[in-house]
């Protein structure tokens, strides 16, 4: 009765290693350069720079292809908010990954460039190519409340 009770919680613990836990990533930007597509000279050009803040939430459920992508950006007074589901992961280099992401309105792809701190974010897709792009100047948090700050009540 012993060995079976040892074999049975012996291979709940092998189970329990292999399992794979959600992970999610946030970054944040206080800058970023928006760029359009000019069909007459066959480029992206440069239309404005930000410099307003914007986060950027990279949540994988049980693998790389799957979870979803949050982008909320301050502009303007308003804020907007991207969102869409990872249906595509792709490792482009050793360090850099991209995302598709799709949602009921878009598709979208995510490139992260650790080296240069960068994520570019291409969406509104016509046909083969995107028409509108953004690309971020990043810092990972590094603790998930990393940006949130204790403020202590003093009495007078």
């Amino acid at each position: 009765m012993k060995t079976k009770f040892t074999l049975i919680l012996v291979m709940l613990f092998t189970l329990n290693s292999h399992a794979q836990v959600d992970i999610q990533k946030r970054f944040q930007s206080d800058s970023r350069k928006y760029y359009n597509w000019n069909k007459e000279f066959e480029k992206y050009e440069l239309k404005e720079t930000e410099y307003e803040n914007t986060i950027i939430d990279i949540r994988e459920i049980g693998s790389k292809t799957n979870g979803y992508i949050v982008i909320s950006m301050y502009d303007n007074g308003q804020v907007r908010l991207h969102h869409g589901s990872i249906v595509e992961f792709t490792q482009t280099s050793e360090e850099e990954g991209t995302w598709l992401i799709r949602s009921k309105f878009m598709k979208a792809k995510l490139v992260y460039n650790p080296k240069e701190n960068t994520i570019t974010y291409l969406y509104d897709a016509e046909g083969k190519r995107y028409s509108k792009l953004m690309i971020f100047k990043v810092t990972p948090d590094e603790i998930p409340n990393a940006s949130l700050k204790t403020v202590a009540k003093t009495d007078d």
